[in-house]
C-alpha cells in the first residue's frame, strides 16, 4: 500500500516584506500541504497577519515570490 505524499498548493520561497524602511519577514520560505490544517502561531508584532497578508497576495514582497498551484 502507498501513501500519497501532501501536494502544497500554497507556496512561499525566500520572501522578504517590509513597510518602508522596516524588515518585517526576512527570507521566510513556507509549504503549505493541501488538505490539512496550518496555524501560524508567535506574539505580537512577529510579522504573523503581514505573512497573511503576503500571501493572499495583499502584500507583494520585496524580494522571493508566493506560488499558488505552482
Amino acid at each position: 500500500m502507498t501513501t500519497a505524499t501532501p501536494v502544497s498548493r500554497l507556496q512561499a520561497e525566500k520572501i522578504e516584506l517590509r513597510y518602508a524602511d522596516r524588515t518585517i519577514v526576512d527570507e521566510l520560505s513556507l509549504e503549505i500541504p493541501d488538505g490539512g490544517f496550518t496555524v501560524v502561531v508567535g506574539p505580537n508584532g512577529c510579522g504573523k497577519s503581514t505573512l497573511l497578508r503576503a500571501l493572499g497576495r495583499m502584500l507583494a514582497p520585496r524580494s522571493g515570490r508566493v506560488l499558488l498551484d505552482g
